[in-house]
Protein backbone atom coordinates (compact mmCIF):
# COMPACT_ATOMS: atom_id res chain seq x y z
CA UNK A 1 0.00 0.00 0.00
CA UNK A 2 1.41 3.37 -1.01
CA UNK A 3 -0.41 6.32 0.55
CA UNK A 4 0.37 9.98 -0.22
CA UNK A 5 3.18 11.49 1.77
CA UNK A 6 2.30 13.59 4.80
CA UNK A 7 3.69 17.10 4.58
CA UNK A 8 4.29 19.72 7.27
CA UNK A 9 1.27 20.18 9.59
CA UNK A 10 1.33 23.91 8.97
CA UNK A 11 0.76 23.34 5.27
CA UNK A 12 2.63 24.24 2.11
CA UNK A 13 3.21 27.86 3.10
CA UNK A 14 1.72 31.21 4.16
CA UNK A 15 0.91 32.25 0.58
CA UNK A 16 -1.79 29.58 0.34
CA UNK A 17 -3.31 30.72 3.63
CA UNK A 18 -3.48 34.32 2.40
CA UNK A 19 -5.10 33.22 -0.86
CA UNK A 20 -7.53 31.00 1.02
CA UNK A 21 -8.67 33.86 3.24
CA UNK A 22 -9.73 35.67 0.06
CA UNK A 23 -11.78 32.76 -1.30
CA UNK A 24 -15.52 32.41 -0.71
CA UNK A 25 -16.55 29.50 1.45
CA UNK A 26 -18.31 27.61 -1.35
CA UNK A 27 -15.01 27.46 -3.28
CA UNK A 28 -13.00 26.20 -0.30
CA UNK A 29 -15.62 23.87 1.19
CA UNK A 30 -14.88 20.76 -0.93
CA UNK A 31 -11.26 20.80 0.25
CA UNK A 32 -11.87 20.96 4.01
CA UNK A 33 -10.69 17.94 5.98
CA UNK A 34 -9.93 16.80 9.54
CA UNK A 35 -6.48 15.73 10.76
CA UNK A 36 -5.40 14.21 14.06
CA UNK A 37 -2.10 15.80 15.07
CA UNK A 38 0.18 16.07 18.09
CA UNK A 39 -0.24 19.33 19.96
CA UNK A 40 3.53 19.73 19.59
CA UNK A 41 3.18 20.00 15.79
CA UNK A 42 2.98 23.80 15.77
CA UNK A 43 -0.73 24.25 15.16
CA UNK A 44 -0.67 28.02 15.57
CA UNK A 45 -2.16 30.34 18.19
CA UNK A 46 -5.88 29.77 17.54
CA UNK A 47 -6.44 26.58 15.50
CA UNK A 48 -9.95 25.32 14.89
CA UNK A 49 -9.41 22.14 16.88
CA UNK A 50 -10.98 19.75 19.34
CA UNK A 51 -8.79 18.32 22.07
CA UNK A 52 -8.50 14.55 22.30
CA UNK A 53 -5.88 14.57 25.06
CA UNK A 54 -3.14 16.81 26.43
CA UNK A 55 -0.93 15.66 23.58
CA UNK A 56 -3.35 15.18 20.68
CA UNK A 57 -5.96 17.25 18.82
CA UNK A 58 -8.30 16.89 15.88
CA UNK A 59 -7.87 19.96 13.67
CA UNK A 60 -9.76 21.48 10.77
CA UNK A 61 -7.63 21.95 7.69
CA UNK A 62 -7.64 22.74 3.98
CA UNK A 63 -6.14 20.27 1.52
CA UNK A 64 -4.60 22.10 -1.45
CA UNK A 65 -3.21 19.05 -3.25
CA UNK A 66 -5.10 15.74 -3.68
CA UNK A 67 -1.83 13.88 -4.25
CA UNK A 68 -0.26 14.65 -0.86
CA UNK A 69 -1.26 14.90 2.78
CA UNK A 70 -0.14 18.54 2.90
CA UNK A 71 -2.62 20.69 4.80
CA UNK A 72 -3.24 24.26 5.89
CA UNK A 73 -4.47 24.25 9.49
CA UNK A 74 -7.45 26.60 9.78
CA UNK A 75 -7.69 29.14 12.57
CA UNK A 76 -10.36 31.45 13.97
CA UNK A 77 -9.83 33.98 11.15
CA UNK A 78 -11.61 31.64 8.75
CA UNK A 79 -14.82 31.59 10.80
CA UNK A 80 -14.82 35.38 10.65
CA UNK A 81 -14.19 35.83 6.93
CA UNK A 82 -16.64 33.06 5.97
CA UNK A 83 -19.26 34.06 8.54
CA UNK A 84 -19.64 30.50 9.77
CA UNK A 85 -19.19 28.77 13.11
CA UNK A 86 -16.49 26.27 13.97
CA UNK A 87 -19.18 23.60 14.09
CA UNK A 88 -20.36 24.48 10.56
CA UNK A 89 -16.83 24.02 9.21
CA UNK A 90 -16.36 20.85 11.23
CA UNK A 91 -19.47 19.19 9.79
CA UNK A 92 -18.43 20.21 6.28
CA UNK A 93 -14.99 18.64 6.75
CA UNK A 94 -16.42 15.43 8.21
CA UNK A 95 -18.87 15.13 5.31
CA UNK A 96 -15.96 15.46 2.86
CA UNK A 97 -14.11 12.67 4.68
CA UNK A 98 -16.70 10.19 3.45
CA UNK A 99 -15.13 10.41 0.00
CA UNK A 100 -11.62 9.55 1.20
CA UNK A 101 -10.58 5.96 0.57
CA UNK A 102 -9.26 3.63 3.22
CA UNK A 103 -8.41 -0.04 3.45
CA UNK A 104 -10.21 -1.86 6.30
CA UNK A 105 -9.02 -5.19 7.66
CA UNK A 106 -11.45 -7.05 9.90
CA UNK A 107 -10.21 -9.66 12.36
CA UNK A 108 -12.52 -12.11 14.08
CA UNK A 109 -11.78 -12.77 17.74
CA UNK A 110 -12.88 -15.07 20.55
CA UNK A 111 -14.66 -12.11 22.17
CA UNK A 112 -18.14 -11.01 21.12
CA UNK A 113 -16.74 -8.28 18.90
CA UNK A 114 -14.28 -7.92 16.04
CA UNK A 115 -11.22 -5.75 15.54
CA UNK A 116 -11.04 -3.46 12.52
CA UNK A 117 -7.75 -1.96 11.33
CA UNK A 118 -8.10 1.06 9.04
CA UNK A 119 -5.24 2.13 6.75
CA UNK A 120 -5.69 5.45 4.98
CA UNK A 121 -5.39 5.37 1.18
CA UNK A 122 -6.12 8.97 0.17
CA UNK A 123 -6.06 10.65 3.61
CA UNK A 124 -4.53 9.64 6.98
CA UNK A 125 -6.43 6.75 8.51
CA UNK A 126 -6.31 8.23 12.01
CA UNK A 127 -8.58 11.11 10.96
CA UNK A 128 -11.48 8.68 10.63
CA UNK A 129 -11.67 8.36 14.42
CA UNK A 130 -13.69 11.56 14.33
CA UNK A 131 -16.32 9.94 12.07
CA UNK A 132 -16.30 6.47 13.58
CA UNK A 133 -20.08 6.38 13.57
CA UNK A 134 -19.91 6.00 9.78
CA UNK A 135 -17.48 3.07 9.99
CA UNK A 136 -19.32 1.06 12.63
CA UNK A 137 -21.92 -1.30 11.25
CA UNK A 138 -24.89 -1.41 13.59
CA UNK A 139 -25.64 0.20 16.94
CA UNK A 140 -22.86 0.97 19.43
CA UNK A 141 -24.52 2.36 22.57
CA UNK A 142 -21.44 1.66 24.68
CA UNK A 143 -19.00 3.06 22.13
CA UNK A 144 -15.73 1.64 20.89
CA UNK A 145 -12.10 1.49 21.97
CA UNK A 146 -9.49 2.86 19.57
CA UNK A 147 -5.70 2.97 19.30
CA UNK A 148 -3.55 4.92 16.82
CA UNK A 149 -0.18 3.22 16.25
CA UNK A 150 0.87 5.69 13.54
CA UNK A 151 -0.54 8.66 11.62
CA UNK A 152 -2.05 6.46 8.93
CA UNK A 153 -3.46 3.56 10.97
CA UNK A 154 -6.42 3.25 13.33
CA UNK A 155 -7.58 0.15 15.20
CA UNK A 156 -10.99 -0.07 16.81
CA UNK A 157 -13.42 -2.51 18.37
CA UNK A 158 -17.04 -1.92 19.38
CA UNK A 159 -17.86 -2.62 23.02
CA UNK A 160 -20.96 -4.82 23.15
CA UNK A 161 -20.87 -6.44 26.60
CA UNK A 162 -18.42 -7.51 29.29
CA UNK A 163 -17.49 -10.32 26.94
CA UNK A 164 -15.89 -7.63 24.75
CA UNK A 165 -13.28 -6.69 27.36
CA UNK A 166 -10.63 -9.30 26.40
CA UNK A 167 -10.32 -7.33 23.17
CA UNK A 168 -8.53 -4.49 24.97
CA UNK A 169 -5.28 -6.38 25.74
CA UNK A 170 -5.43 -7.85 22.23
CA UNK A 171 -5.64 -4.37 20.69
CA UNK A 172 -2.83 -3.15 22.95
CA UNK A 173 -0.54 -6.02 21.92
CA UNK A 174 -1.33 -5.43 18.24
CA UNK A 175 -0.67 -1.71 18.77
CA UNK A 176 2.76 -2.53 20.24
CA UNK A 177 3.63 -4.65 17.21
CA UNK A 178 2.54 -1.99 14.72
CA UNK A 179 4.38 0.76 16.63
CA UNK A 180 7.59 -1.22 17.08
CA UNK A 181 9.51 0.50 14.29
CA UNK A 182 8.63 4.14 15.05
CA UNK A 183 7.13 6.21 17.86
CA UNK A 184 3.31 5.97 17.81
CA UNK A 185 1.04 8.91 17.23
CA UNK A 186 -0.15 8.30 20.81
CA UNK A 187 -0.08 5.36 23.18
CA UNK A 188 -3.41 6.34 24.72
CA UNK A 189 -6.45 4.13 24.58
CA UNK A 190 -9.24 6.26 23.10
CA UNK A 191 -12.85 5.64 24.06
CA UNK A 192 -15.27 6.82 21.38
CA UNK A 193 -18.94 7.18 22.32
CA UNK A 194 -21.71 9.13 20.59
CA UNK A 195 -19.21 11.23 18.65
CA UNK A 196 -17.09 12.17 21.67
CA UNK A 197 -13.55 10.91 22.18
CA UNK A 198 -11.73 10.53 25.49
CA UNK A 199 -8.11 9.41 25.80
CA UNK A 200 -6.74 7.31 28.64
CA UNK A 201 -3.08 6.59 29.34
CA UNK A 202 -1.72 3.05 29.02
CA UNK A 203 1.38 1.20 30.12
CA UNK A 204 2.66 -2.34 30.03
CA UNK A 205 1.69 -4.27 33.15
CA UNK A 206 2.89 -7.52 34.62
CA UNK A 207 3.24 -10.36 32.17
CA UNK A 208 2.77 -8.05 29.21
CA UNK A 209 -0.75 -7.04 30.21
CA UNK A 210 -2.06 -3.51 29.74
CA UNK A 211 -2.76 -1.08 32.57
CA UNK A 212 -5.18 1.75 31.75
CA UNK A 213 -5.58 5.05 33.56
CA UNK A 214 -9.35 4.74 33.36
CA UNK A 215 -11.53 7.80 33.44
CA UNK A 216 -14.41 7.87 35.92
CA UNK A 217 -16.88 7.54 33.05
CA UNK A 218 -15.10 4.55 31.53
CA UNK A 219 -14.89 2.81 34.90
CA UNK A 220 -18.63 3.35 35.37
CA UNK A 221 -19.24 1.86 31.92
CA UNK A 222 -17.26 -1.27 32.77
CA UNK A 223 -18.78 -1.71 36.23
CA UNK A 224 -22.40 -0.71 35.70
CA UNK A 225 -23.39 -0.25 32.06
CA UNK A 226 -21.99 -3.13 30.05
CA UNK A 227 -24.29 -6.17 30.12
CA UNK A 228 -22.88 -9.58 31.06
Amino acid sequence: MHAPQFGPPGGPGPDIRIRLLGEPFHAAAPFLRVLVLPNSAGLGPSPLAYSISKELSAVLCYRPNPHTYDAVVLDAAFTQVWGLSKQDLWFTALANMRYESFEPQVFQTTADTEVTVVHGMTWPGTAHVMRLVDLIHGPAPFGAVVMLPNSNTMMFAVLRSKRSLPIIPFIFQTFQSLAADAPPLTDHLIWWRDGSVRAMGTRVGQGGSVEIAQSTEFSFLLDHELPD
